[in-house]
């Protein structure tokens, strides 16, 4: 069986999406935190809280800290640590490179991967050596705006934040000829998906846990209005493959972050379009609220 290695920036919705897997009887063999939604301390340490409030021990490595060429890009929608602002005592972190860690996995054993982060990452893992990609069977990643319905129209300009952040790792990972499953913002940014003020005041805050987590959500409805469940959707995506319908195309990615999907059945990416709602229910949003 494939082992599965998950690559984040852990915001909120981040951690949700680890969450999401534990809660249903899947734990990563390891996890590499990136920068993105914030930088990479913040991101390394958030990460490891997650997996301290699940009482799991899941080993946490650190990756890209930047993009391949440009400068970081932060921005404060997360809150100033990444995490909503929730207050935690810092962690003493392992420093295994976990770019290099991926490497020495892949030279032996089959890997999954699902990425809720900018592409730095794996677009530096590609650069190591050619044939590093054979044992990789598939990626999952949540990015992109396709335009593929009205959901779809990006949320920095025209390009979704995970591939605007790094579009010239993104387009190197998506060229890569690897099946990649995407989960754009046409499938995320759909209301029937999103957290509401309904959903906190049903929720039932009776342990550490669910203290996290309410706390996490409320942040963000306050916030923004409302949360949208980006990552733990892309999660759902290993869990239940079913769970969407997909375009199969090529993608490309401008100097700008902004994708587009040319519809080629021999092509190597899977475009989410959509999502049903009953398996989002029971496999994801059930599990919080």
């Amino acid at each position: 069986m494939a082992k599965l290695i998950l690559i984040v920036d852990t915001g909120v919705d981040d951690a949700l999406a680890i969450m999401t897997l534990v809660k249903n009887g899947i734990k990563p063999d390891f996890i590499i935190a990136a920068s993105g939604n914030s930088d990479l301390d913040n991101t390394l340490n958030n990460t490891i809280e997650v997996t301290k409030i699940l009482e799991e021990n899941i080993p946490v490595y650190y990756g890209a800290y930047r993009p391949l060429i440009r400068e970081p890009y932060y921005e404060d929608y997360h809150g100033q640590n990444g995490l909503a602002n929730y207050t935690y005592e810092m962690h003493e972190f392992n420093k295994i490179n976990g770019i290099i860690e991926l490497y020495n996995t892949l030279k032996d054993e089959e890997v999954d991967i699902i990425i809720t982060c900018p592409l730095t990452t794996l677009a530096l893992l590609f650069s190591l050596e050619k044939n590093i990609i054979k044992n990789i069977r598939r990626i999952i990643v949540m990015g992109g705006a396709f335009a593929l319905n009205e959901y779809g129209t990006g949320n920095v300009g025209d390009a979704e934040f995970n591939i605007f952040y790094d579009p010239e790792a993104a387009n190197m990972v998506f060229n890569s000829g690897i099946k990649i499953y995407t989960i754009p913002l046409d499938v995320t940014m759909n209301p029937n998906f999103s957290i509401k003020d309904d959903d906190l005041n049903k929720m039932h805050v009776n342990s550490n846990e669910s203290k996290f987590i309410y706390e996490l959500v409320k942040y963000m409805v306050n916030r923004h209005g409302s949360f949208e469940m980006h990552d733990p959707i892309a999660a759902l995506a290993y869990l239940n493959e079913k769970a969407f319908k997909y375009i199969t195309g090529k993608i490309s990615v401008d100097r700008n972050g902004k994708t587009l999907l040319t519809r080629d059945e021999k092509g190597s990416c899977m475009v989410a379009y959509s999502l049903d709602i009953n398996i989002y229910q029971k496999n994801v949003k059930n599990l919080f609220f």
